[in-house]
């Protein structure tokens, strides 16, 4: 995912960014506008922002009472006021707890596809209901049901959707909901990355097995996968750095 669309898809624009970078960064201290500027693209490494912005959006902050502002020389130094600290504030009761919820999800979907770094403790509620809508908005969710899926297909002789729904939920805290499982299921036969069968007459539960076409696919998808979890891990972890409630 690239910056503009992570910023898009999670409602944090550069603006925003900027805002959040300023009243932290001033939160107890007085800082220089060339100095808030350096820090920024040091924090934020890729992104590309004017020092002219940077200082519009200090004035702006310094007219609606965030930032106070003094002048020494040519210098404009700024320092967050009680204003600013609410503002912060609401920010850290809009996106902490969201963006903390889904990260945890991340880094033990990451862990599954890398096995990098420490194991994340096992999840030991689901992804709250509120923020799961949020969530399919920053991975594709087709995206991990056919890398479960097909993970189970290169470990199992035979499978059924609802145990890919439980590994889900198990594994990660989270889980789509059945209908959209079973249209991925669906397309994924239909691609023949998975054959379907009935085991019985009774047809009561479609069972699943890998094919050739899904264990050649897997390397593609869990990479791709993987470069989305990362990408996104990445900058959730930027932003709950400058949100972190212990702030204030």
């Amino acid at each position: 995912m690239d910056e503009s669309s992570f910023q898009a898809t999670v409602g944090f624009s550069v603006r925003d960014t900027l805002i959040l970078f300023w009243l932290h960064s001033t939160f107890d201290q007085e800082r220089y506008s060339v100095d808030i500027h350096d820090s920024f693209i040091e924090e934020f490494p890729g992104r590309s922002v004017r020092y002219e912005y940077v200082t519009r959006i200090a004035r702006q902050l310094a007219t609606e009472g965030a930032l106070s502002v003094r002048q020494e020389h040519k210098k404009m130094y700024y320092q967050c006021t009680p204003v600013g600290k609410e503002r912060l504030a609401k920010y850290q009761d809009l996106y902490f707890n969201r963006f903390h919820e889904i990260l945890q999800v991340l880094d033990r979907i990451y862990y599954s596809l890398t096995k990098n770094g420490e194991k994340p403790t096992p999840p030991d509620h689901p992804l709250p209901t509120e923020f799961r809508s949020y969530f399919s908005k920053l991975l594709s969710v087709k995206d991990v049901i056919r890398y479960l899926a097909l993970h189970l297909s290169l470990n199992r002789s035979s499978f059924y959707m609802a145990e890919v729904s439980q590994q889900l939920n198990d594994l990660f805290g989270w889980s789509p909901s059945s209908a959209y499982l079973y249209t991925v299921a669906r397309e994924m036969e239909e691609s023949d990355l998975l054959h379907g069968f009935w085991p019985d007459e009774r047809r009561s539960v479609r069972h699943m097995k890998g094919t050739d076409a899904g264990a050649a696919f897997y390397p593609t998808i869990t990479h791709s996968l993987e470069e989305r979890v990362k990408n996104t891990r990445h900058y959730l972890n930027y932003i709950l750095h400058f949100i972190q409630k212990d702030e204030n």
